[in-house]
């Protein structure tokens, strides 16, 4: 999951000073050791990383713009913090992607794309006996990413890169209740099998259902969200 979020981020920096400490941050985001509304500060993160703190403000506002951070005038920056409301929006327009590449997908993936797919979904299946959630997140994340790469809309990827970083940010909530990642996997099958099969509606509709379910669960725990859980 670190390396898919990580290539996405630094897919857009060229290579440049700027563009190396926005990765830096990501990372740290992506890895858990920044929080929601955690305040960050140029001179800090310069002094972390050994450099001025131009490229410092050059990758707040990149890191701004992808939506990881929030910049406020004369505070700072902080880590975004999303609330409940916010995250049931953005898993809404990401589950509509999410459908919308997998039918795209369908009849497009290569032989070795579709073993590619499965050698994920069976390495989640292993997670999930094993319980370790944090390999199942990057797993999960992969197999989904593939499906989005391979419906060959490169708007759809884009669209879905910046909701992707977004969601990190309240990365486990809805996966975290004993059994659900078999549960979840068993519909990543479904998916798969569609996905061997050419049938775009078939897989559409099998990505629906995963998604609905997902979001079940998310209205469920309402009450137990903590953006900072990421």
């Amino acid at each position: 999951m670190i390396a898919t979020l990580s290539k996405n981020v630094e897919s857009q920096n060229h290579g440049s000073l700027g563009g190396r400490v926005e990765c830096a941050v990501a990372q740290w985001i992506f890895r858990g050791e920044l929080t929601a509304g955690q305040k960050l500060t140029e001179q800090e993160v310069a002094e972390r990383l050994g450099v001025s703190r131009g490229p410092v403000r050059e990758a707040f506002r990149a890191l701004a713009d992808v939506g990881l951070l929030q910049i406020e005038q004369n505070r700072g920056a902080y880590v975004r913090k999303i609330d409940f409301e916010e995250a049931v929006e953005i898993h809404d327009v990401y589950s509509a992607l999410e459908e919308l590449a997998a039918r795209s997908a369908a009849g497009r993936l290569s032989g070795a794309q579709i073993e590619e797919l499965k050698g994920l979904v069976e390495s989640m299946d292993d997670a999930a006996e094993a319980e370790d959630l944090d390999r199942y997140y990057a797993l999960n994340l992969s197999f989904h990413q593939g499906l989005v790469e391979g419906s060959g809309n490169r708007r759809l990827l884009s669209i879905y890169t910046r909701l992707l970083n977004e969601l990190h940010l309240f990365r486990r909530f809805g996966l975290m209740q004993r059994g659900e990642m078999q549960l979840s996997n068993r519909e990543h099958h479904q998916i798969l099998e569609r996905i061997a099969a050419a049938d775009p509606e078939g897989v559409a509709e099998a990505m629906r259902s995963h998604t609905s379910e997902r979001r079940r669960k998310m209205l469920l725990r309402s009450d137990k969200f903590d953006p900072k859980s990421h």
